[in-house]
Formats: C-alpha cells, sequence, structure tokens
C-alpha cells in the first residue's frame, strides 16, 4: 500500500495538533485557579527562557547537514 507524503504529512498535523489542543485545555483548566500577577509574570518567563535557549538556538553542524539533505531528498 502506497500513501502520499502530503496525505502522511496531513494526518500527522492533524495528530499533533489535537495532542496540542488536549495539553493546551488541560492547562488552562488547571491554571484558572491559580490566576495571579505574580503567576503570570513567572509564566512569561519560563516562556521567554525556553524561546531563547531551547527552541531559539542556531543550527548545530550535525542538525545544519541533516536539514541540507532532507531538503535536497524533498527537491
Amino acid at each position: 500500500m502506497k500513501v502520499h507524503r502530503n496525505t502522511l504529512l496531513l494526518l500527522a498535523c492533524l495528530v499533533w495538533g489535537a495532542a496540542g489542543f488536549n495539553i493546551l485545555r488541560i492547562g488552562v483548566l488547571a491554571y484558572a485557579g491559580c490566576l495571579s500577577a505574580g503567576n503570570i509574570l513567572l509564566s512569561a518567563l519560563v516562556f521567554t527562557v525556553f524561546q531563547l535557549f531551547i527552541f531559539g538556538k542556531p543550527l548545530t553542524p550535525i542538525k545544519a547537514k541533516a536539514t541540507l539533505r532532507k531538503n535536497a531528498v524533498l527537491r
């Protein structure tokens, strides 16, 4: 059985989107009783740290090589 790459990508997007929505819903429900200025400030600080130092890292040579190889295969 052969499945097109775009079909798999769409399926993966739907699954990860549903999972992300579920995590967001759980977080909002759990956080609703704890709203205060300090908690909101701390949440913004944690988000900023993750955004800058975890997700914002430049590509390492291994990741860059894998990205180039993947892009070459897709073309």
